[in-house]
């Protein structure tokens, strides 16, 4: 059973390359410009989707001298970045003054190296480029980050992450953003769901008609609508033709309002739709929302399935562990089984222990390898001998010989006890293709020219991330293009006048 890990992130075979016929699905018909029937209201940039992304764009847009509105379908703020660590990606901010050894043309080379070459390098240069700026400006913000220093490669340095102090990181985010928002008195009209484009006769973005609590309204851009919708990793019918039916055995491990207005709404305007089943994995519990993903890569223990056999490789990074997951086992279910000597790195078992039990999850455990299996389910005999053929494995110094093999660097016998049976599934965070956009954020059609008026930017965008990334990637990017984004909407309403 010598595993690939190509093989995993190599996609279904209704990959972008092959969605041009399944389109007509989705796509729904262009409301025209032109005089309205229902209310109206105009700005100068209309951003639609109030995550990291719309937040970081307008509020950029409002301190440009924007008139703008933020739109937000549900009743508060609750996409993919409230259930986020909080982690950014970045160069060169203030915070890694002191690591002068990485350079922007470093990280973006191991950005392109990560999405195998496939991500447009004009972009990433983009993100290379604006990225530590991006974290002095949320910084500025009051967002309290803290930097994660001397990591492994690719993270190094790189990363620095929001401190929750009892929520997610990400949620600190959302609220330093809704605060500075607020300052500058942003509004921010909950309830109402963007459902189509208002477009020109000649494929001009003048607006976006919504469904709201007092019916259907328009809000029309002078300067341009921005996408911030995310992705389409809830919409099992988009999930199920692009990355294929046994993506909708994933555990949903983000927010499950994500449905693909970005690719309803591009494919009004003819956007150029690009990897469309690409998105980005992670474990996560089965039920109650627990992030097993930093005990599973702290060196200690073996990943089973439930009939108590290993059957991947342990270090394999939580993208292609959680694909694996649902991959290659035939419920999506799995343990990590772990002793108590894993406290040995930074006390991590305690400290996941600790946050499970805070959100009303109990790990199966015990004092030897047939007790944890009894509580967890799982065959006590036959997790009793992957256990001793593991153990002797590493003693005799062949675990790299195992089937598949056990690749990190310093192994650690499973001999000392208690032992615990973290609960991991394959879940979806998000979704990485969508309309294409260039280095201005605009979306572009097939022909690779750009549509006036329509931006994108985070889970919305497409072009940027493909396959793997940085930790921290893909909040940066709502953050950076959120901001390019309302530059340039902000700078062609003043062009209009």
């Amino acid at each position: 059973m010598q595993l690939k890990r190509r093989e995993i992130l190599k996609g279904s075979l209704l990959g972008a390359g092959m969605t041009v016929g399944l389109t007509d699905v989705f796509a729904k018909g262009s409301s025209h410009s032109g005089e309205s029937e229902f209310p109206t209201e105009t700005f100068d940039v209309v951003v639609v989707g109030a995550g990291m992304a719309g937040m970081c764009a307008a509020l950029e847009a409002a301190e440009k001298g924007a008139n703008v509105v933020l739109l937000e379908k549900r009743g508060r703020p609750d996409g993919v970045t409230v259930y986020s660590s909080g982690w950014i990606a970045a160069v060169g901010s203030d915070m890694q003054k002191h690591h002068p050894e990485d350079t922007k043309e470093a990280f973006v080379a191991d950005m392109m190296r990560l999405s195998r070459y496939k991500s447009d390098p004009e972009l990433i240069k983009r993100y290379a480029e604006e990225a530590g700026e991006g974290v002095n400006w949320l910084i500025q913000k009051g967002v309290p980050f803290k930097l994660w220093e001397n990591l492994p490669s690719p993270e190094l340095s790189r990363c620095v992450i929001s401190q929750g102090n009892g929520i997610t990181g990400g949620s600190m985010l959302i609220r330093c953003l809704l605060k500075a928002l607020n300052e500058k008195k942003v509004p921010i009209r909950y309830n109402t769901n963007a459902i189509e484009l208002i477009v020109t006769a000649n494929n001009e973005v003048e607006g976006v008609s919504c469904h709201t609590p007092e019916g259907r309204k328009n809000y029309l851009a002078k300067g341009g609508v921005i996408l911030t919708t995310g992705g389409y990793g809830a919409n099992t019918a988009m999930t199920g033709a692009w990355i294929g039916p046994w993506a909708n055995n994933l555990v949903m491990r983000a927010s499950p309002w994500s449905v693909g207005e970005n690719i309803t709404m591009g494919m009004q305007v003819r956007a150029k739709l690009v990897y469309l089943d690409q998105f980005y994995a992670g474990p996560i519990t089965p039920t109650g929302h627990a992030n097993p993903s930093p005990l599973m890569h702290a060196g200690y223990g073996i990943q089973v399935n439930t009939a108590g056999k290993r059957f991947l490789p342990e270090d394999w990074l939580q993208v292609p562990k959680a694909k694996g997951i649902a991959n290659l086992t035939p419920d999506n279910r799995s343990f990590m089984l772990i002793g108590s000597d894993a406290d040995d790195n930074d006390q991590i078992l305690t400290k996941t222990l600790k946050r499970f039990a805070n959100l009303g999850y109990k790990v199966p455990n015990g004092k030897t390898i047939a007790d944890v299996a009894k509580a967890a389910g799982v065959p006590a005999k036959a997790l009793e001998e992957t256990v001793k053929e593991f153990n002797a494995a590493v003693k005799a110094g062949k675990a790299k010989e195992l089937d598949p093999p056990y690749e990190f660097a310093t192994p650690h016998a499973l001999e000392k006890g208690p032992f615990y049976m973290i609960p991991a599934a394959g879940g979806m965070a998000n979704t990485m293709g969508g309309p294409k956009i260039n280095v201005n954020a605009n979306v572009v059609t097939w022909e690779d020219e750009p549509v006036p008026g329509l931006y994108a930017a985070g889970a919305a965008a497409g072009g940027v991330w493909v396959h793997d990334d940085i930790g921290g990637n893909q909040l940066g990017g709502c953050m950076v293009f959120g901001r390019v984004a309302a530059r340039h909407a902000t700078a062609r309403a003043k062009a209009h006048g």
